[in-house]
């Protein structure tokens, strides 16, 4: 299973992928997304980016991408959705 850090990894790549282009600054994880120059665009890419990568989608009925503001809390979105899998995982097997 993926832990904390390397999800953290995982997202940072993707958004620095998706998002900055190579001679810009690094985010930290609390600086906000929105305000680092992503459009409507480039989160839809880093979504679905995201998904691709970690096998989950944390935004559904109990998350909207609304509520997500910074790094950090994108991250956190992921950490937990990768949680509930993997307990859901657990629970069924």
């Amino acid at each position: 299973m993926l832990n904390d850090r390397h999800v953290q990894e995982i997202i940072e790549r993707e958004i620095q992928a998706v998002v900055l282009s190579s001679d810009e600054e690094e985010l930290s994880l609390d600086d906000e997304l929105l305000k680092s120059g992503v459009n409507s665009l480039m989160l839809a890419q880093l979504l679905i980016q995201l998904e691709t990568e970690l096998g989950v989608d944390p935004f559904g009925d109990q998350l909207s991408i609304t509520e997500i503001r910074t790094l950090r809390e994108l991250v956190g979105a992921y950490e937990s959705a990768l949680e509930q899998a993997a307990s859901g995982a657990t629970a069924g097997a």
